[in-house]
């Protein structure tokens, strides 16, 4: 049926009104909620309410009982529009655990709940988290005299570990020996260098390093041939074969136009066209033209020059034991010198088994299309079993610190990740396609103001053993992953489909944010987990996406100012259509959610001030508080249309509610919350009635499937078990997705 309310001009009348009203009907108003009357068609602005400063008053006492009083005045103007004022006293002592991980629960809230647990004041985090970074260079000793000095090549392939108290970071040396660690936390790090074949230490190859705020940290790391050198001997430099090009009267000595669309590539002229037939180095420019397919045990065609154009013309570079580069692009000058290539073109080429089929090490105007780059490496098992991911290695294409580029029209399937940004900008990922690959379809890290555009991506996923042993998929994998600082970049009209372990992850754990992104347009379905997911960051836009059958449609942790509107549609998900925990000043509005379990869930809880050592502030610095849940459609979802789990001061108004399980879920302290103006057909409106139908465990067998080492498919109870089970030395990274699954899972259990 649907509730349409007269206004009553007295403002002692209102509310009393109002109660007598639910409890007609045998309901009850939320606690600490004001609901409000109709008064016209236009959109209400969202109201400030002034909380007393007694609100977030913290003790390590004993359970204390929350006292809440508020008083809302509703006084028409002279246009029929009430001038809202609150001023809830609100008197509760709250302490929350440095230990304990909070999940919510669905029972009928009590007028006077109390939230109690303990602080450990022993962790402090710092209320203003700061990152660095450290980089250097791998290199041949050639003189054995203990020092890096210009003539002295890099050392490519040198496998290095960033290790601190939260996990470790891996990744392998670029062509020319560098290597780069930006976005870390300011703490104590240690580095440690693995050599590759055919080489073997020179001196030290572990170091402690302290990474200060806003620095980058410079180490080399020397090694030897694997003879060993001494300064008597001066062992052979890695080879460099220099490529000896036969001359064509044929070709177009004229990079490619970048196609339909915009992108910051401008094509450019070369001065003669020459034709290959080996591996080597390109070091002047010139269209070089692949005339057969090559082997090579490491890196094949290394650029060197400026101004190359390379064309495979179809043809292969096969690598061999996943080592080396199909293509490698390296930087120009020598050691203590060097810049990035400038003008380079890559087309044609197909590449398998290598660590990257193409490498760029740094370049300014970059086109790479037309390569089908699959099956390079990946660190996974034959049963795609691998550690769970923090930065991994290997796959399609791997570009970094790159200007102007465009990466179009690649097939990059079953790597580790298909296309992987690293450290750059104007940068144009558009019309590839990046399937199963253990990691992610794409990549960004560090990028800014680019582009992922018109990309297909399905079953980019993973297993690991994230608790208890247990192995299950996930893992952070994904079709879209954006981290470390990846801001202002647009991600619209990409499809991403199957079984990806989530869509679109906008990731910042102990990294810095990437905030003012546009994710917009884009098909999602299928996420075994979340669709999108965004946490700790702000000021990003969600708007037009259409997401159906994951568990979760988005995902929300500790954001703020995040606009999710402007046509989003959520269907047919296993849980939630949007979940919130401690986020504040978001604005949901205009989105159609039908289907899911429970529509919108906003709700506070604690957390773990030691693992979440990068959140500034304290607890009370992070509650859900001051969204605005407005104009959405919420249809047929079985248990709630709006669930409030300690939420303050949202506004919720104009949202049409159909035939939901039950209209409005409020638990715990929700004083401050405004409900006006919203139109409901069905379902139950009281905080009392029975919950909807609960999904069940079988509704999604893809995505809770998870397994023994020994590969046995564990019982449902063994599976939340390890989900419930926290192990000693876990990773964040490991102890988060153990979290957010027990939010998402908790209907499971029937609580």
């Amino acid at each position: 049926m649907q509730f349409v309310r007269s206004f009553s001009r007295s403002t002692v009348f209102t509310v009393p009104c109002l109660i007598l009203l639910l409890a007609a009907c045998g309901q009850r108003p939320p606690i600490e909620t004001t609901i409000l009357p109709a008064a016209n068609e236009s959109p209400t602005p969202f109201v400030e309410v002034q909380v007393s400063a007694a609100e977030t008053q913290s003790t390590a006492t004993a359970t204390p009982t929350a006292t809440l009083a508020a008083t809302a005045l509703a006084t028409p103007t002279s246009q029929g529009t009430p001038a809202l004022k609150l001023t809830p006293t609100i008197r509760a002592t709250e302490t929350i655990s440095a230990n304990e991980i909070a999940s919510p629960t669905y029972g009928t809230p009590s007028a006077a709940r109390t939230l109690t647990v303990t602080v450990n004041r022993s962790v402090t985090p710092d209320a203003n988290a700061c990152f660095g970074s450290i980089n250097g260079s791998v290199v041949a000793d050639l003189n054995a005299n203990g020092e890096a000095e210009a003539g002295e090549p890099g050392v490519g392939g040198a496998k290095l570990f960033l290790y601190n108290a939260s996990g470790v970071i891996g990744l392998y040396t670029t062509g020319n020996g560098q290597f780069y660690f930006p976005g870390l936390a300011a703490g104590r790090y240690t580095l440690t260098a693995a050599p590759p074949e055919g080489y073997t230490a020179a001196g030290q190859t572990s170091f402690t390093l302290d990474v200060n705020c806003n620095e980058t940290l410079t180490q080399n790391i020397l090694m030897r041939n694997g003879n060993g050198a001494s300064a008597n001997t001066t062992p052979t430099p890695p080879s460099r074969t220099k490529i000896t090009p036969v001359a064509s009267a044929q070709g177009t000595p004229r990079a490619s136009r970048s196609g339909a669309g915009t992108s910051n590539f401008k094509p450019f002229t070369v001065a003669a066209v020459y034709d290959i037939a080996g591996c080597g180095s390109i070091t002047a420019p010139g269209l070089y033209r692949l005339a057969t397919s090559l082997s090579s045990k490491w890196d094949c065609i290394q650029i060197y020059s400026d101004n190359v154009i390379l064309d495979c013309q179809g043809y292969s570079l096969n690598g061999t034991d996943m080592n080396g580069y199909g293509v490698v692009v390296h930087q120009i000058g020598n050691l203590l010198s060097q810049r990035p290539a400038r003008n380079i073109e890559i087309r044609g080429c197909k590449s398998s088994k290598h660590k990257y089929g193409v490498f760029v090490d740094a370049a300014d105007n970059l086109y790479i299309h037309d390569n089908t780059l699959s099956n390079n490496f990946r660190d996974t098992d034959e049963r795609n079993f691998g550690q769970f991911l923090g930065l991994t290695e290997g796959g399609g294409i791997r570009v970094g610190s790159t200007t102007n580029a465009l990466i179009a029209d690649n097939r990059t399937d079953n790597n580790a990740i298909g296309i992987d940004v690293r450290t750059g900008s104007g940068i144009t990922v558009r019309g590839n396609t990046a399937n199963g690959n253990s990691a992610w379809g794409v990549h960004f890290y560090n990028v800014q103001y680019g582009e992922i555009s018109e990309n297909s991506a399905a079953d980019n996923l993973r297993y690991c053993t994230w608790g208890n042993g247990t192995v299950g998929p996930g893992c952070d994998a994904g079709g879209i992953m954006l981290q470390s600082g990846s801001s202002k970049n647009v991600v619209r009209d990409n499809m991403i489909t199957g079984g990806n372990g989530n869509g679109i992850f906008i990731k910042a754990h102990g990294t810095p944010c990437g905030d003012g992104n546009v994710i917009q347009g884009n098909t999602i379905k299928g996420a075994l987990y979340n669709a999108i997911e965004l946490s700790f960051c702000r000021e990003n836009k969600i708007a037009g996406n259409h997401i159906s059958n994951s568990l979760d449609g988005i995902w929300l942790g500790f954001a703020k100012k995040n606009e999710i509107n402007n046509g989003n549609e959520l269907r047919d998900l296993g849980n939630h259509g949007l979940i919130s925990w401690n986020s504040s000043q978001n604005n949901v509005s205009s989105n159609t959610i039908v289907n899911s379990r429970e529509a919108l869930y906003f709700y506070s809880g604690p957390y773990d001030r030691e693992q979440f050592f990068f959140v500034p502030g304290t607890p009370e610095d992070h509650v859900s508080t001051e969204n605005c849940l407005c104009d959405n459609t919420l249809l047929e979802n079985t248990a709630a249309a709006i669930h409030l789990n300690n939420s303050l001061r949202n506004q919720i108004t104009q949202n049409k509610l159909t035939n939901n399980g039950v209209n409005f879920v409020m638990e715990g302290n929700t004083a401050g919350n405004i409900i006006q103006d919203n139109v409901i057909q069905g379902g139950s409106y009281n905080i009392t009635a029975p919950r909807g139908q609960t999904v069940a465990f079988s509704n999604k067998p893809n995505a809770l499937t998870a397994y023994a080492m020994d590969g046995r498919v564990l019982s449902r109870a063994e599976f939340l078990r390890a989900i419930w089970t926290n192990v000693l030395g876990e990773s964040f990274d490991v102890r988060w997705f153990k979290y957010k699954m027990r939010i998402s899972l908790r209907w499971m259990l029937g609580e």
